[in-house]
């Protein structure tokens, strides 16, 4: 559905993304992981157009990119990694406004509002302002923003940062059912366990590829007794990279 090849992009001086390629399918998670400053949010910003990129090609459905990215933001519901949520609103308030800026159907909004509200728990929460809202409740009304239009893509860039514990699982268990469901879901993390659930990974660092492809078939490929975790193995890929010892 949306494939890079060789994707690079510099502010000045400073590579941000190296020739990153990756390819986002339907029905796949698929998590672009590393330390803060990875070039996680750049490739992020890249893929709907919001960062014009230095050299590579973007494909959606099969076609080169050119220009504007109209119909790649039409099929998307993009999450960024600072809330855009509106302080004085509330929660009903928000969907409800959102539905109306993407010209939904009252009464296909209505519906899809409410479902959204009861996966996500926060029926109970309806005219509770955002500024209320709980780390954990703010990313969930978040995510029923990004999933209100019905897109085919999901971009959820740090979509658990900053939440409690069970939020986190929440939000995780959430993001794995869109998968079941057929969407084509790209998010980012700097959490490796999180990545665990995913079905492919992209491990960047300082905007490099470190590792790349399908988790299982990695920890298979390890050849470990025991399954090694996907830290253990973005680390000894890092080190093996770097030409250093891995014990």
């Amino acid at each position: 559905m949306i494939r890079l090849e060789g994707v690079s992009k510099s502010f000045g001086k400073s590579r941000v993304l190296d020739r990153v390629s990756l390819e986002l399918r339907p029905g796949t998670v698929l998590v672009v992981a590393g330390a803060d400053g990875a070039g996680k949010t750049t490739l992020f910003k890249a893929v709907i157009g919001l960062v014009r990129i230095d050299g590579g090609q973007i494909y959606f459905r099969g076609q080169p990119v050119r220009g504007g990215f109209g119909d790649v933001r039409r099929a998307t519901g993009y999450m960024p990694e600072k809330s855009s949520l509106y302080p004085d609103l509330t929660i009903g308030e928000t969907l409800r406004f959102t539905a109306e800026i993407y010209g939904l159907p009252r009464p296909d909004a209505d519906r899809t509002i409410r479902r959204l509200l009861t996966q996500t728990g926060l029926e109970p929460f309806t005219d509770r302002r955002t500024a209320a809202l709980s780390g954990g409740m703010r990313q969930k009304l978040a995510l029923c923003n990004a999933l209100l239009p019905g897109p085919e893509i999901l971009i959820l860039d740090e979509p658990t940062a900053g939440i409690d514990p069970l939020s986190r699982i929440e939000v995780a268990r959430m993001i794995s059912a869109l998968g079941a469901e057929g969407k084509a879901v790209l998010m980012s993390t700097s959490d490796l366990h999180e990545a665990e659930a995913a079905d492919e990974i992209l491990y960047l660092e300082r905007g490099r590829t470190i590792l790349q492809g399908n988790v299982r078939r990695l920890k298979e490929r390890s050849g470990a007794k025991t399954q090694p975790s996907l830290e253990e193995i973005c680390l000894f890929a890092e080190h093996e990279r770097e030409g250093c010892p891995t014990g």
